[in-house]
């Protein structure tokens, strides 16, 4: 397995369905979380949250993904939200002046407390 490649473990915690990424995001594989999310906004889920605590780097690509869910979050009156958007992933959402744009709890607990 590459330490470049997208891993995406799907996780249920109570009435919220946590989507735990590793790896890189980037073109080549952004369309993987894309279809990934939209699954399941298109199922019903109205909570949703990325947990980035064991992304290395991602690129525009994602950051097009995530505020195409929040758009469809939104129309569908789900809850999007992220988490362990740290280090280098968070200098990256802060350069691209992302940081609100999104939804962001400190951690998957914090994220999950926030279910209601």
């Amino acid at each position: 397995m590459s330490t470049s490649s997208l891993q995406i473990a799907e996780v249920r915690s109570g009435r919220t369905m946590v989507l735990a990424l590793s790896g890189r995001i980037d073109s080549t594989n952004a369309d993987q979380l894309n279809i990934c999310v939209s699954r399941h906004f298109s199922a019903g889920e109205k909570s949703l949250v990325v947990d980035f605590k064991e992304v290395l780097y991602l690129t525009s690509a994602a950051f097009r993904v995530l505020l195409v869910a929040t758009d469809e979050a939104e129309r569908s009156a789900a809850r999007f939200a992220l988490c362990g958007v740290i280090g280098q992933v968070r200098d990256l959402f802060e350069m691209g002046g992302l940081l609100d744009a999104f939804t962001i709890h400190a951690s998957r607990e914090a994220a999950l407390a926030q279910d209601g």
